[in-house]
């Protein structure tokens, strides 16, 4: 059996905060966290519907994929064993594109603007700093999300442009910014 590496930080609140890579044993809290995380997040580019239908199987490929593939992450946040957030990280499938990758963030509804989000992405940043094929860490956010943007701005990520128009929503239109650093 592999060590999985862990990590403790402190809320915001004063919890402790654990943050480790995801393993196949965490499917179904994982299932279940990733669909409570998704009922109140205005800011996700996933939605709820999207996953609703994903099965238990479904859930065990995701982190098997993940755990099979030198080059992708997936972290998790909990506080006293339960999952508050993830962050996963993929890289480029082609070669040409291999040294870089993108996150993906969530930070259940209960736990935002405490810690858990910033805990996730030090991990997530420390890991790809020691790992020797990643030079490049990009993301997608929504231009509204404010406190993800002023967060990502905190570790150095640079806006790099703009997807106009790229979310639809019943509202409107939203831009998606994209922003990298460098590791």
């Amino acid at each position: 059996m592999t060590m999985i590496n862990r990590f403790t930080y402190k809320s915001k609140s004063g919890k402790t905060i654990m943050v480790r890579e995801a393993n196949e044993l965490d499917e179904e809290k994982f299932l279940d966290y990733t669909t409570q995380a998704l009922r109140d997040a205005p800011y996700m580019l996933t939605t709820l519907e999207d996953i609703e239908n994903m099965t238990v199987q479904e859930g065990r490929s995701v982190i098997k994929g993940v755990k099979e593939l030198p080059n992708y992450a997936l972290f998790i946040a909990e506080i006293d064993n339960h999952i508050v957030g993830s962050i996963d990280f993929k890289n480029g499938d082609k070669e040409k594109m291999r040294h870089q990758g993108s996150i993906a963030m969530t930070v259940h509804p209960d736990f935002r603007n405490d810690g858990i989000g910033r805990a996730l992405l030090e991990t997530l940043l420390g890991w790809a700093k020691n790992n020797t094929a990643i030079e490049k860490v990009s993301l997608r956010v929504m231009e509204r999300n404010v406190g993800a943007i002023r967060l990502y701005k905190k570790f150095g990520f640079l806006e790099e442009g703009r997807e106009v128009r790229g979310i639809k929503e019943k509202e409107g239109y939203q831009d998606l910014i994209l922003m990298a650093i460098f590791v």
